[in-house]
């Protein structure tokens, strides 16, 4: 897949920025969410991801904010999809029990995005101790690397927390939305994401 086509996943034309490009990718992302649109989503979720991250690279590669899809840029051999073992499915009361992990290296790398200095698979089993400290998981995709955490604000309305994992050569990016799912607007994304990385920098119990 190139910038175009990428751009064309999404549903976006050339010159849009990449902010506009992430809003469209986290949009179809939970248009696509396996819980709505059944099992056959998966495969479309993969794709809405690829594309994002070649929409990525390309603006990197640029250095400028709109997308420039004259470039042909694709992700390295290291910093493929997302990667797991698992497979779209509600988690069971218990099933990802596992031994006691240590402290996470994550720092924000942006307002709305983790960076954690560990392999797809090792950020996923962190994101996932880290977002039961501060709500409720909902969801797990470990194949698409997503993960969705219901969070209540005080004095404020219940929200979905989404995160979606990119690997990277160096360590794995964990992309974070937040939306209200009550009749009332989302709250700012910064407290839960900061909260978040709090988390991980603490070992589990």
């Amino acid at each position: 897949m190139d910038a175009r086509e990428a751009l064309a996943v999404l549903g976006l034309r050339p010159g849009v920025t990449l902010a506009e490009a992430r809003a469209a990718y986290r949009r179809l992302v939970r248009e696509h969410h396996p819980d709505i649109a059944g099992a056959e989503a998966t495969p479309r979720a993969a794709r809405l991801t690829e594309a994002f991250a070649i929409l990525r690279a390309t603006a990197a590669a640029s250095g400028a904010d709109t997308l420039d899809v004259t470039l042909d840029v694709t992700p390295p051999s290291g910093e493929p999809a997302p990667t797991g073992a698992g497979t779209a499915a509600r988690p069971a009361p218990g099933a990802e029990q596992q031994a006691p992990r240590g402290a996470v290296d994550a720092q924000l790398a942006s307002g709305d995005t983790i960076f954690l200095h560990a392999p797809a698979d090792e950020a996923f089993t962190a994101l996932f101790d880290a977002a039961g400290q501060i709500g409720h998981v909902g969801y797990v995709d470990r194949h698409l690397g997503i993960l969705e955490t219901i969070v209540r604000f005080e004095s404020g309305p219940t929200c979905s927390l989404l995160i979606t994992l990119q690997g990277r050569a160096e360590g794995t990016e964990a992309f974070c939305t937040l939306e209200s799912i009550e009749a009332a607007p989302s709250p700012p994304i910064q407290p839960v994401v900061g909260a978040l990385v709090d988390a991980l920098a603490l070992p589990s119990q």
